[in-house]
């Protein structure tokens, strides 16, 4: 299967995976539904008042809506034209919405608090890469700045990986087809979606997997340590029954 996914996943597929279809394929992602993991950031990080917050990978706004309730200073961030114009018909002409790269933060000692929900990292196929994701979001957190990465629970995704499966949404059919590229260390899915028996794309998403020890390590490259990791938004003890991966820490 490795030897697919090679073949099967651009190394630049994260440019053209989020755009109109992203709302069909991730629809049951609601604003509603982000209300409770915005609440967790919030209690975790202590996001209140006066305090700047960054929310890395914003794409339509869902969270930082909520976030928006807690303290006016949030800046959403986001790769995807097609997202961002979404967060700002949802949140309003004054939403601070910046359109850029991760690996390249126009921001400096900014932020006390930065989230990134919903698996927004390891998208690169180069491990460098990745890594400069986490040194470019040291470097736009204040020095006591605290942060909070929701990502998948490696352990949880190779146990109960579905290789395909198809489901409805309103008027259209949604195929997923998943595998694990184990000499990447990455899992990658394809999706098409359907409607009236009629095919209106397909494209493909891979994640970068990491055990709790690596990405533990990998976060000390940028002098970020690691306070606590969940396994779900209930504040759950990260283990493999849990789905997400959730690092809280700080700036050293």
């Amino acid at each position: 299967m490795a030897e697919e996914g090679i073949s099967l996943i651009d190394e630049h597929w994260y440019k053209r995976s989020f755009a109109s279809q992203y709302g069909i394929v991730y629809g049951h992602r609601s604003v509603e539904a982000a209300a409770r993991e915005a609440a967790f950031a919030v209690q975790q990080l202590g996001i209140a008042g006066s305090a700047r917050a960054l929310d890395l990978c914003c794409g339509n706004g869902r969270h930082m809506g909520h976030l928006l309730l807690r303290t006016p200073h949030v800046t959403g961030f986001d790769y995807s034209a097609e997202l961002l114009a979404s967060a700002r018909e949802a949140l309003g002409p004054e939403a601070a919405l910046v359109r850029g790269d991760m690996r390249d933060l126009p921001f400096e000692r900014v932020f006390d608090a930065v989230t990134s929900f919903f698996t927004s990292f390891g998208y690169f196929m180069d491990d460098a890469e990745n890594a400069r994701v986490i040194e470019q979001l040291s470097r736009a957190m204040k020095p006591s700045g605290r942060f909070l990465i929701d990502h998948m629970n490696a352990a949880s995704v190779q146990k109960t990986l579905v290789p395909e499966s198809t489901r409805e949404y309103k008027e259209y059919r949604i195929d997923e087809r998943r595998w694990l590229d184990t000499a990447r260390r990455r899992v990658n899915k394809v999706t098409k979606v359907w409607r009236d028996g009629e095919s209106l794309g397909e494209w493909a998403e891979s994640v970068r997997l990491y055990e709790v020890e690596e990405f533990r390590s990998l976060l000390s490259q940028g002098r970020l340590l690691a306070d606590r990791v969940f396994g779900d938004y209930d504040g759950s003890a990260l283990d493999v029954s849990q789905p997400r991966m959730i690092v809280v820490g700080h700036k050293e």
